[in-house]
């Protein structure tokens, strides 16, 4: 963390070179991260840039008092997320997928074609935290750093996405048990 808080001040105080340092140690976690939102190797890959350079053109904004990978992370969560949101490209979340009653393949199909419009369809703060929790695994205090909000509130938020997903996933004829 202080190795990160000072080439952070030598890139601001204008050592670009240094950026490097960052791209290389915090590039495949953010890949990886993006992946599992985006479920395809090469937007993946194409939304991993634009991360980094949303971070450098804005690098003035991190706050030191925070670690330097939970906010880079934040950035890459939220330009998946929008970029998914944009591409409408969401990847079925098996844990929810598993909860429809019907098993036939066309159904199955249709369900993750539901449930990606569905998911769509969340407030972004709900939208974010499921996203964290079951595409990418993060527990409750990694979402809480994450998000910048405490545990409480990640689990209010989970609880609260889960129920509105599912009321719009039932509207829509898939019943859950």
């Amino acid at each position: 963390m202080e190795e990160d808080k000072r080439i952070v001040a030598k890139i601001i105080a204008g050592d670009i070179n240094q950026y490097e340092l960052l791209v290389k140690k915090y590039q495949q976690a953010v890949y990886r991260i993006i992946l599992k939102i985006t479920g395809d190797t090469e937007n993946a890959k194409e939304v991993t840039q634009v991360v980094f350079v949303k971070a450098y053109e804005s690098i003035k904004q991190y706050k030191p008092d925070y670690k330097f990978f939970s906010w880079i992370y934040r950035i890459a969560i939220n330009s998946a997320l929008m970029y998914v949101k944009q591409n409408k490209i969401f990847t079925p979340i098996e844990q929810l997928k598993e909860m429809a009653s019907d098993s036939e393949p066309d159904s199955k199909r249709d369900q993750s074609k539901l449930l990606n419009e569905a998911l769509q369809q969340l407030p972004e703060k709900y939208l974010s935290v499921i996203v964290l929790k079951y595409y990418a695994g993060n527990t409750y205090p990694e979402i809480a750093e994450i998000k910048g909000i405490d545990e409480k509130r990640v689990k209010s938020r989970l609880f609260d996405g889960r129920k509105i997903l599912k009321d719009i996933l039932v509207s829509k004829g898939i019943f859950l048990d």
